[in-house]
């Protein structure tokens, strides 16, 4: 879209306008806090770099939601939290208070579906859970990206040697040992979860199951909302 740091001309921010719950004056604001994330990289690439996970994880009205890097990831066209700024754009007018419910619904699903298979299972549900109890305890047991590791199921790296596996049993165990509920709670949470909002009795939540169950809950809109 061009060199430089200028301001997007106003056919561009028509087209923002029209594909967002901003207006042309909003993009123009979060365009600055996105370039005010990495200022060197605005000078080196333009108007429209891609910044990592890191560099958007210092957003601050991103730091108290337990869900921000998975948040991150969803939004990212590669799966890594890296993005743009038509991508942090889009992330900021879903996480918006214009966005309407259903939008934030659709989102959070994505959210909950670790394994992306279009259902939440429980051993989706039991990360979520792990999600919400780690950040009182994340800080004594495992760093960023061993936490990831965790919720993600992806493999570890030991040193120089890359293992094909999760983290074992025992190590999660660790951090539900550190936080005030049991590994047989935190199932049992899960399994109560999805006998309240599974409607087809198969074992899982779809997304039907899951936007009934949303829709009815006070304050689910201020989980998945932030104002710049």
């Amino acid at each position: 879209m061009g060199q430089g740091t200028s301001a997007y001309d106003q056919s561009e921010l028509a087209e923002f306008q029209d594909l967002t719950y901003f207006t042309k004056r909003e993009v123009l604001h979060v365009h600055k806090r996105f370039g005010e994330l990495a200022p060197e990289k605005m000078k080196q690439h333009g108007r429209n770099p891609t910044l990592s996970k890191e560099e958007i994880l210092a957003l601050p009205e991103l730091a108290a939601n337990p869900f921000k890097e998975r948040i991150l990831e969803v939004f990212s066209d590669t799966g890594d939290g890296n993005m743009n700024f038509e991508q942090f754009l889009d992330m900021m007018s879903q996480l918006s208070s214009k966005a309407p419910l259903e939008t934030k619904i659709d989102f959070a699903f994505k959210i909950y579906d670790f394994n992306e298979d279009g259902q939440i299972c429980e051993n989706d549900l039991q990360k979520v859970i792990l999600f919400l109890i780690q950040p009182a305890v994340t800080g004594a047991t495992l760093n960023s990206d061993e936490r990831n590791q965790v919720i993600k199921n992806k493999s570890v790296r030991v040193g120089n040697k890359k293992e094909e596996t999760a983290l074992t049993d025992n190590q999660i165990n660790e951090i539900v040992r550190n936080s005030l509920i049991t590994d047989d709670q935190i199932k049992k949470l899960a399994q109560k979860v999805i006998s309240e909002m599974d409607m087809d009795d198969d074992g899982s939540i779809s997304y039907l199951d899951f936007k009934h169950g949303m829709s009815k809950l006070n304050g689910f809109e201020e989980s998945f909302k932030v104002t710049l």
